[in-house]
């Protein structure tokens, strides 16, 4: 039971991890194309960029780590049975 507990915990981190990225990474980027168009600056208009899923390191490892847990939990029941 804590296995299939902790691979849900994991999981839920990574998409906790990745959405608050993927947000303060549009904000961010966001500001900084607000300001261009405010300041009336000539030129090329930057691009919003949002990070990637392989971004930052934490997410797919606990998405994985996760994955296996629950793994592990479910197998253990089933053999017990």
């Amino acid at each position: 039971m804590i296995y299939k507990i902790t691979g849900i915990v994991f999981i839920a981190m990574a998409g906790f991890i990745y959405t608050l990225e993927r947000g303060f990474s549009l904000l961010s980027t966001s500001v900084i194309q607000a300001g261009f168009f405010s300041g009336q600056m000539n030129g090329e208009v930057p691009d919003i960029e949002v990070n990637g899923f392989f971004a930052n390191l934490f997410v797919p490892v606990f998405l994985i780590l996760g994955i296996i847990f629950l793994i592990y939990g479910f197998s253990k029941i089933v053999k017990n049975k």
